[in-house]
Parts: structure tokens; sequence; C-alpha cells
């Protein structure tokens, strides 16, 4: 039987929120740290005054790709993807605020109730730049100055320097968040703590390139990736390493 093949191409999208999942083991096999990307995509429409309408559409990147754009994938950045089209039997969960994890919803019997999901998993990834909503926040706050932008100008400097502090974040299980991504901690039976030295089924859990669209961000990213811009690497990086759970 022959097999049909996609690759899907999204462009102009804004981060929305992204969740991070470090890495652990599953019934003695390892999973690889994960970072759940929801995204907006606007679609040109007569909606809402012929403003269109938006659509928020959920990304998966594996591996050393998800600790950099945790750090780095601010709120309302724009970005371009390349993905694989990811369908599974997902669990069913009440209806919660943005943000927040909704309650398992279980049958009379006990049975989990699921349902057909998608999701795509991130093989390329550009970033663009941030939304001026965000910058105009940093900047009210004082965490960069008005001219970051500009080179040679010392705001540009404490800039360079505010993002490569940022990227050298370490992954703290006991933190609500990462980054600008919130972690959510794997549970369920069989989860347990990464397994030095076991490799990954990266057919299922791929690499994904990262480029970025300016020369701030290029740095960043290869500093990140130790001078490359692609996930080499097996293994977690940062203290998911070290990540323990209660009771394993």
């Amino acid at each position: 039987m022959s097999r049909s093949m996609q690759m899907s191409f999204f462009s102009g999208l804004r981060q929305a929120s992204c969740t991070y999942i470090p890495a652990h083991s599953k019934n003695g096999v390892n999973v690889s740290q994960r970072l759940l990307i929801s995204a907006y995509q606007n679609i040109a429409s007569r909606a809402n005054g012929g403003d269109g309408r938006s659509e928020a559409i959920p990304f998966t990147i594996w591996g050393k790709g998800a600790d950099v754009l945790a750090l780095c994938l601010t709120p309302g950045k724009e970005f371009t993807c390349f993905a694989d089209l990811h369908i599974y039997q997902g669990r069913v969960y009440t209806p919660s605020a943005p943000g927040v994890d909704g309650t398992p919803i279980t049958l009379q019997d006990g049975t989990p109730l699921t349902t057909k999901k998608f999701s795509f998993t991130i093989r390329q990834f550009d970033l663009g730049n941030d939304s001026h909503k965000h910058i105009m926040r940093e900047i009210q706050a004082q965490v960069r100055g008005e001219k970051f932008w500009m080179q040679g100008h010392p705001d540009y400097e404490n800039f360079r320097a505010l993002l490569k502090a940022r990227m050298s974040v370490q992954f703290d299980p006991n933190s609500p968040t990462f980054g600008f991504a919130r972690i959510r901690l794997p549970q369920g039976a069989g989860i347990g703590a990464w397994i030095q030295g076991q490799s990954v089924d990266r057919t299922a859990q791929p690499d994904a390139v990262i480029n970025a669209g300016n020369a701030t961000d290029a740095a960043v990213v290869a500093k990140a990736f130790g001078g490359a811009a692609k996930a080499s690497t097996p293994g977690p990086v940062n203290a998911a390493q070290s990540f323990q759970l209660a009771g394993v």
C-alpha cells in the first residue's frame, strides 16, 4: 500500500500561549521535552466588521528547540513554520479559563472520554518580530530601552544582554513557568525520570530547525544551539536532565 505525504506551511502566525512539558520517561522509554504552542491565525472574512476572524492552531516542537522557544517566544511574537499534521485520540476536558487546564471527563463506567484531535509537529521554525503590544509593555516597564533596535546605542547593547540572560535561565520543576511558557509536569501511570544514555524515537519526536529573522535573535539562537540552528542533541538541556517526579 502506497503512503501519502504532506507538509503544511504557515506564515504570519502569532504566539497565543505556550506550555512546556519537560523530558521524562514513560513505561521505561524516554520522551523528549516538548513545547505546546497555541498560535493565532488571522483569516480574512466579513466577520467583525470586515476585520476577519482569528483561529487558534496547536503546534508541538520537540527536543532542544522546545527549550529555545520557551525562552524566546514572547507573547504575540510573529513566526512562520513548516509542520507535519498529527492526528491522534486525546482526552476531553471540561472548559476552563485561558491558560488553565480543565478537568478530564470520565464516563460513568470509568472509561476516559476521548475524541479525535489534531496538532502540527514543527519541522522548521522562523522567528519573526515581537508584537508591538509586548514591546511597549517592556518599554513602559523599563525592561528594554526605547532605542533597543539601534545598533551602537546603549539600549541596544543592554537589550542584547537581556536576551542572553533570558536564554541562560535553567528549567526548575518547582517553578510555574519556564521562560515565557507555563510548565506542565507529566503525570500518570508509568511516568518516571529521564533515563540517561537512552535515545529517543526521532521519527515520532523529530528535531526542528530554528531560524531567526534578525541579527539579535540569530545571535541568541546560535548561542543556545552551541553555534548551530539545528537541535542535534537527543537528550534534554538545562536542568531538565535532572528532572525528577515526586515518588519516582
